[in-house]
C-alpha cells in the first residue's frame, strides 16, 4: 500500500519555464509532497510573472517565496524518494527543473535585499545528489558483502567491508552538510525543512549502524603512538617521526610494511617486530598556517586491521620554490594548435612533487598538471581565440600560494599568428521564416567555437553565435515580398579582438518545390538533412517534434501487393511503425556513427539518443511531447525497456543538447552503442507483439 505523505499541490507555472525535468510525472506520484511554506496572499494575481518584469517589492517577495516553496517541495521529494530506495527518481528530483526554480530564484533575489539563501540551495543539489549515489553504492556494495561471507571468500569480504566503511565515512560528511543548509534556508526563508531532515538523518543512521555491525565482525581495533623529536617543520627541515603501531590488546603490528597517510602524503615505512617504526614526512601542499598535523595508520583493503590515527602540534615555515619552462623556440602558433610546455620545480636542487602549476596563454588559462617525483610537468593545450596576435606570455604558476611550498611563477614569449577562417551557409523558406544555418571553421579545418556572427537577409539583420562544433543554426523573419529568389543571404565573422581573420559568404535562398516539399530534402531519403535534424534537437529540444517528422519517411518499396491476408488487418499507425520507425532509428544511428568519425561527439550523441527513442517510442504508449526525463520514468515503469542504459543514453542526450559542455569522445562513442542496442532490442519487441497479433488474428 502507498502512503500518501502530503498533498499533490499542483504549482503555478512561471512564464518562462522550460518544463525538461521529470517535475511533472513527480508531481503527479502519490509520493509527491508538498513542504511548510511561508504564507502567501492567495487572493491576489497569480505568480505567472517573469522575474525580468517584475517591479513590486512585495510581488518581488511573493514569487521569491513561491520559487522557495517549488523547491523545498523538489527537496522533500527527493528526500521522500531516497528513503524508499527509488535512487533514479531521488536525483531526477533536483534535476533539471530545480536547477530552473534556483536560476530564477537568484535573479529575484538579485532584485531584493533579502538573503534568501541561494547559495545553500545550490549546495542541496549537489550534495544531495552526491548523497544518493553514496547510498545506493553502499547499499550495492553490502549486498556483494553478504554475497561474499556467503561464499566463504574472507579476503574479499574485508575488502568490500573497508569499502563500506569509507562509503558510510562519505555519507556522514554528506548528511552533515545537509543538515547545516537545510537549516540555513529554514532560518532564512521561514521553511520547514524538518521533514527531509529527519529523512536524512534516518537513511544515514542506518548506514552508520550497518558500518559499525561490519566493520566490529571483519576488523581488529589498533592503537597508535607516535613521537616527534621537533614541532618546527618545513620542506627543507623534514618532520621525522617514531612511533609503535598495536592492536588493542597491545599485540605488535610487525614486522610488515605500512601505510601512513601524513597530510596531503601517503607514505610507507616498514615495522619492526615490536610494531615500532620510523618515517620522515616532508611539508608540501598543507596551508602554511597549519598547526595540528594527523598521522593515520591506513591499513591495506584486505588487511584485519582498522585504521587509527594521532594528531600532533606544528608549526610550518613555508619555503620558495623556482620554477624553469621551456616552449618551442622555432615555431609560430595559431588557433586551435598545440602548445606543449615542460617545467620543473624544485626548493635548493630538491625536487617537488605532486605540486599543481596553471599554464595560461597571453592571460587565459591553456592547461594544468602536476610535478611528478623528479619535479617535473608538463603541459599541452590548444590556443584559444582570445589569445592575441604576436609575441605573447606564457606563464606557468602555482595554483595555490598559501602552502608549505610557494612555487615562485615563471614564464616564456610565445609567437601567435592569425588564422584565415571560412564560413558556408544555406538558406531555406521554412513556413514565414528564413533558416540560415552552417558551420564557421579555420582554412584548416578547425572548428571556431562560440564566435559570434551577423546575419543579413534582405534589410535584416540579426546576430547569432556558433555552438561547441562550430555550426551555427538561426530564423530571420521572411521579407514581405512574396517571391525570396531574388533576396541574398549574407554571413559575416568578424575576427577583430581574437587571432582569427574575418570572413564572410553569401547564400541563395532555396525555394520549395511545386509539390511543397523542400528541395533540400538529404539524400537518404529523411525530410531534410542530418544537420537540421541535430539543430531542431539540440536547439530546441523537441525530440517529439522530430521524431513525428522522421516518421513521415516511407518506405520506397510497393508492399501492398507482396501483404499477406493476415497482415491486412493490421492498422495504418501499426504498418506505419513497423514501415517507418526501424529505417528512421537505423539511418539516424548512421548518421550518428558519421558524426562520430567527423569528430562532433555532442552531435554524435544527440542523433543517437533520437534513434534510440523513435525505436523505443514505438513500443510504449508515451506524448511525443514529453520531455526526455518523462520519456524515460514512463518507459521505466512500463517496463519491457533496459531502463539503466537508457538513464545512461538520457544523461548523455542532456549533457550533449543542453549543457554547453562537450562529451568525451569515448563516452560518446558508447552513447552510441548504447542507443543501438536499445533500438534492435525495441526492434525484436516490436516484431514479437506483431507476431503475436497475427496469430491471434488468426
Amino acid at each position: 500500500m502507498t502512503t500518501v505523505v502530503g498533498p499533490a499541490v499542483a504549482a503555478p507555472a512561471i512564464a518562462d519555464e522550460r518544463d525538461d525535468s521529470t517535475s511533472s510525472s513527480l508531481a503527479t506520484s502519490p509520493v509527491y509532497e508538498q513542504q511548510t511554506t511561508p504564507e502567501t496572499n492567495n487572493t491576489t494575481d497569480t505568480l505567472h510573472e517573469n522575474p525580468d518584469e517584475v517591479d513590486d517589492e512585495d510581488e518581488l517577495d511573493r514569487l521569491l517565496s513561491y520559487l522557495s516553496g517549488r523547491m523545498n517541495t523538489q527537496i522533500g521529494t527527493s528526500t521522500l524518494r531516497l528513503s524508499q530506495g527509488e535512487y533514479g527518481a531521488a536525483k531526477a528530483a533536483l534535476g533539471n527543473d530545480y536547477s530552473d526554480s534556483l536560476g530564477k530564484y537568484v535573479d529575484v533575489e538579485g532584485e531584493t535585499d533579502a538573503d534568501g539563501g541561494s547559495d545553500q540551495y545550490e549546495s542541496v543539489q549537489k550534495t544531495q545528489r552526491e548523497y544518493v549515489e553514496t547510498v545506493q553504492e553502499f547499499r550495492e556494495t553490502r549486498q556483494e558483502y553478504r554475497e561474499a561471507k556467503q561464499a566463504g571468500d574472507d579476503t574479499r569480504a574485508r575488502e568490500l567491508a573497508r569499502e563500506l566503511t569509507q562509503l558510510a565515512d562519505e555519507g556522514d560528511e554528506q548528511s552533515n552538510r545537509l543538515a547545516s543548509a537545510f537549516g540555513t534556508i529554514s532560518n532564512r526563508t521561514g521553511s520547514d525543512l524538518s521533514q527531509s531532515s529527519t529523512r536524512i538523518e534516518s537513511v544515514q543512521a542506518n548506514i552508520s549502524e550497518q558500518r559499525d555491525e561490519i566493520a566490529a565482525a571483519e576488523f581488529v581495533d589498533t592503537t597508535l603512538t607516535v613521537r616527534s623529536a621537533t614541532q618546527n617543520i618545513s620542506f627543507t627541515d623534514p618532520l621525522v617521526l617514531s612511533g609503535t603501531l598495536e592492536t588493542e590488546n597491545g599485540t605488535p603490528v610487525g614486522p610488515s610494511t605500512v601505510s601512513f597517510e601524513i597530510g596531503e602524503q601517503t607514505i610507507q615505512t616498514a615495522t619492526e617486530p615490536n610494531g615500532s617504526f620510523t618515517v620522515s614526512y616532508r611539508p608540501t601542499r598543507i596551508p602554511a598556517n597549519t598547526s595540528r598535523l594527523t598521522v593515520q595508520y591506513r591499513p591495506r583493503n584486505d588487511s584485519l586491521y582498522r585504521t587509527t590515527s594521532q594528531t600532533l602540534p606544528v608549526s610550518v615555515t613555508q619555503v620558495d620554490a623556482t620554477t624553469q619552462v621551456s616552449v618551442p623556440t622555432d615555431s609560430a602558433f595559431g588557433y586551435a594548435d598545440t602548445v606543449s610546455v615542460d617545467g620543473v620545480v624544485r626548493v635548493d636542487g630538491t625536487p617537488v612533487e605532486n605540486t599543481s602549476l596553471l599554464a595560461s596563454l597571453d592571460g587565459a588559462d591553456l592547461a594544468t598538471a602536476r610535478t611528478n617525483e623528479s619535479g617535473r610537468v608538463a603541459f599541452e593545450g590548444s590556443v584559444p581565440a582570445s589569445t592575441s596576435v604576436g609575441d605573447v606570455t606564457l606563464r606557468v604558476a602555482p595554483e595555490h600560494t598559501d602552502q608549505a611550498v610557494r612555487v615562485t611563477p615563471a614564464s616564456e614569449t610565445v609567437q601567435i599568428t592569425s588564422e584565415q577562417t571560412v564560413v558556408d551557409a544555406t538558406a531555406r523558406v521554412d513556413d514565414e521564416t528564413i533558416v540560415v544555418e552552417g558551420t564557421l571553421s579555420t582554412d584548416e579545418g578547425d572548428s571556431v567555437a562560440t564566435q559570434p556572427l551577423t546575419v543579413r537577409v534582405g534589410g535584416t539583420t540579426v546576430e547569432t553565435t556558433t555552438g561547441v562544433s562550430g555550426a551555427y543554426r538561426t530564423t530571420v523573419e521572411r521579407p514581405n515580398e512574396a517571391n525570396t529568389t531574388n533576396t541574398t543571404v549574407t554571413v559575416a565573422f568578424d575576427g577583430q579582438g581574437t587571432n582569427l581573420e574575418s570572413s564572410s559568404t553569401t547564400a541563395s535562398i532555396q525555394q520549395s518545390g511545386a509539390d511543397g516539399s523542400n528541395e533540400n530534402t538529404s539524400p537518404d531519403g529523411l525530410p531534410f538533412a542530418t544537420m537540421d535534424l541535430l539543430w531542431v534537437i539540440a536547439g530546441t529540444g523537441l525530440v517529439g517534434f522530430v521524431t513525428a517528422v522522421l516518421l513521415r519517411r516511407r518506405n520506397t518499396e510497393t508492399v501492398g501487393d507482396e501483404r499477406d491476408a493476415e497482415q491486412s488487418t493490421t492498422s495504418d499507425d501499426e504498418a506505419a511503425v513497423e514501415q517507418a520507425s526501424s529505417p528512421v532509428s537505423m539511418a539516424a544511428l548512421s548518421s550518428a556513427t558519421d558524426a562520430l568519425s567527423a569528430g562532433a561527439p555532442n552531435d554524435a550523441v544527440t542523433i543517437a539518443y533520437t534513434a534510440a527513442r523513435t525505436a523505443v517510442g514505438a513500443t510504449v504508449d508515451v506524448e511525443d511531447s514529453a520531455t526526455h526525463w518523462e520519456f524515460y520514468h514512463h518507459c521505466a515503469d512500463a517496463g519491457g525497456v533496459d531502463a539503466a542504459a537508457l538513464e545512461r543514453l538520457t544523461v548523455g542526450y542532456e549533457k550533449a543538447a543542453y549543457s554547453g559542455r562537450s562529451v568525451d569522445a569515448a563516452e560518446a562513442e558508447t552513447l552510441v552503442d548504447i542507443a543501438a542496442e536499445l533500438a534492435e532490442a525495441s526492434s525484436d519487441t516490436r516484431g514479437s507483439v506483431h507476431s503475436e497479433n497475427t496469430n491471434a488474428a488468426r
